[in-house]
């Protein structure tokens, strides 16, 4: 036994001593900086620290002597995290905060356990190199150890507290249309909450997301993870709408699906049992619940018949990627559900159907805040849409400007004015140098009222005269800004929180010339990208993977 414990603890001394100086765990490179001090403050802040006297404590000593070690070949975080574990410890005179005198502390195997169970917050404990628990229970450790030990731990709590805060991902990995800017913790308050708090392990997990739909999701992956594997069943193929009475080979797959028995007589054909069934799952699901087998409803079919595990922990990494303030009173836009929520102190007051983009002209996932309300709005044609669809449809039709109501402005003198549409040489023109601009009316692709945050990507939500489109279930059909089926009511409750404003004063605007609306509370919006999450009563919904981010997300997590 003797000869097993010292072969132990010098593999033990090898292997801490080594990964503390490479920096072993690498996570995600967001690619933003938190608020406080530079790189540059913070290493010269602690390399003039590192030349004070330690105390005399050999621990100490061999911990200043580990982090004076330079790391090589170290990722943004390594290098970040270093630092920031420099300076820690230099304001401690490098003392072990979590072995102290060779033994854990209390407050460590908190930490320690905590970070092990990383499983149940949606993370991977194998990312975070945890040292060996068994460690001083029979020996005090020796100071090489105990600063290895500390060195190790401190890197496991900084590694933890920015991918429970910030998440794994960076977003725009998955998509360049996933601009969410997840701040980064500060590493120093880091080490100084979890060390000194009441409890370590308790302050830790608080940089996960505390928003009621992480919450929710959390306990789901519980749930999911206890239970028994939930029953995989073949894919429903695409096909023709299947109805009531129709014979159709898809027909026992959806039977399985909806675990029904098959008839003895005509197995292939399509009955009011099958149909009730169906009604029940389009109803749970938002669908048109008409019992027909559509696109639509076979993509949901399709999304829920399958263990929702890796989808509740992409859902959980998405979520990390949301500010931590969504605001009292906000509106989220879930691109998946193509629902508009406004939520006033986590109660949902107003909700809407929405049109999102096509999956050619993706609705981009961030959050702003809502600046303004414009009224009888003007709507300048994208130069993208003026590319690929005016110029075609002008160059076939002669008279389509004009047929349209479309107004034609050219850069002339180095500003845009208006020009008669037969005047311009459509076949040669350069598009950088003409606008078209849609007036107000009831024609008006923009409708009666749109809501603007100013953003890189340019859009908006807005109202449609293209009223159709709501009644669709599948909704992915603009050029990439939000429709919003009642706008006159949204903008109602938005204007709630404004002071001075009602109803019959916004309706008295609608007709004329453009007028805008500029909201002295600005309300912060979300466009979200979640494909599942918990209902109020606490049953896992799923939508269906419009944009294939989720996807992308699963296989970047190794799910």
């Amino acid at each position: 036994m003797k000869g097993s414990s010292e072969m132990m603890v010098k593999a033990t001394k090898a292997l801490l001593a080594g990964v503390a100086l490479i920096g072993l765990t690498v996570g995600s490179a967001h690619a933003y900086l938190p608020e406080g001090k530079t790189f540059r403050e913070r290493a010269g802040s602690a390399a003039s620290l590192a030349m004070a006297d330690v105390a005399s404590d050999p621990a100490a000593r061999a911990l200043k002597a580990l982090l004076a070690t330079p790391i090589a070949k170290a990722s943004f975080n390594d290098k970040r995290d270093h630092a920031a574990m420099v300076e820690f410890y230099a304001e401690r005179d490098y003392q072990p905060v979590w072995m102290v005198d060779g033994v854990y502390t209390v407050q460590a195997r908190k930490v320690m356990d905590r970070i092990a169970a990383a499983a149940e917050d949606g993370l991977d404990p194998a990312a975070y190199k945890l040292p060996p628990a068994a460690l001083g229970s029979r020996t005090p450790a020796g100071p090489d150890i105990a600063a290895s030990v500390d060195a190790l731990l401190s890197k496991a709590v900084l590694t933890y507290a920015r991918q429970a805060y910030a998440g794994r991902l960076d977003p725009s990995s998955i998509s360049k249309l996933i601009t969410m800017k997840p701040l980064l913790p500060d590493p120093i308050e880091v080490l100084t909450t979890v060390s000194t708090a009441p409890d370590g392990a308790q302050a830790l997990a608080g940089y996960d997301p505390q928003h009621e739909g992480y919450l929710r999701l959390k306990q789901a992956l519980a749930k999911a993870r206890a239970s028994e594997a939930p029953a995989v069943h073949a894919s429903v193929p695409e096909g023709k709408s299947i109805k009531l009475g129709f014979t159709d080979a898809r027909v026992p797959l959806l039977r399985a699906r909806f675990e029904l028995p098959a008839p003895s007589e005509a197995p292939e054909v399509y009955d009011e049992t099958l149909a009730q069934a169906v009604k029940s799952f389009q109803a749970d699901k938002g669908l048109k619940a008409d019992g027909i087998v559509g696109s639509a409803t076979v993509a949901f079919i399709n999304g829920t018949g399958k263990s929702n595990t890796a989808e509740i922990l992409a859902n959980m990494e998405r979520w990390r990627w949301m500010p931590r303030d969504l605001g009292s009173f906000h509106v989220i836009a879930n691109v998946p559900e193509f629902m508009v929520r406004v939520v006033d102190n986590g109660k949902v007051v107003h909700s809407t159907r929405s049109v999102v983009g096509k999956i050619t002209n993706q609705t981009p996932i961030f959050s702003d805040a809502m600046e303004s309300i414009v009224v009888n709005p003007s709507w300048n044609v994208p130069a993208s849409i003026t590319m690929k669809e005016m110029l075609p449809a002008v160059r076939r039709d002669p008279n389509y400007m004009t047929r349209k109501g479309y107004q034609v402005l050219a850069n002339v003198g180095g500003k845009f004015r208006p020009v008669d549409p037969q005047m311009v040489d459509w076949s040669t023109v350069n598009p950088r140098q003409i606008m078209i601009r849609q007036p107000p009316g009831d024609d008006n692709a923009l409708g009666s009222v749109k809501f603007l945050f100013p953003n890189e990507h340019a859009v908006y939500l807005h109202d449609t005269p293209s009223k159709s489109f709501f009644k669709r279930d599948l909704r992915a059909l603009s050029h990439g800004c939000v429709r919003v089926q009642d706008p006159l009511e949204f903008a109602d409750v938005l204007l709630s929180h404004q002071g001075g404003w009602s109803s019959q004063r916004l309706r008295k605007m609608i007709g004329g010339k453009e007028k805008w609306i500029n909201l002295p509370n600005r309300i912060p919006i979300h466009l979200t990208y979640f494909t599942a999450f918990v209902d109020d009563d606490g049953v896992v919904q799923t939508r269906p993977d419009v944009y294939g981010y989720n996807a992308r997300v699963e296989k970047a997590l190794g799910l």
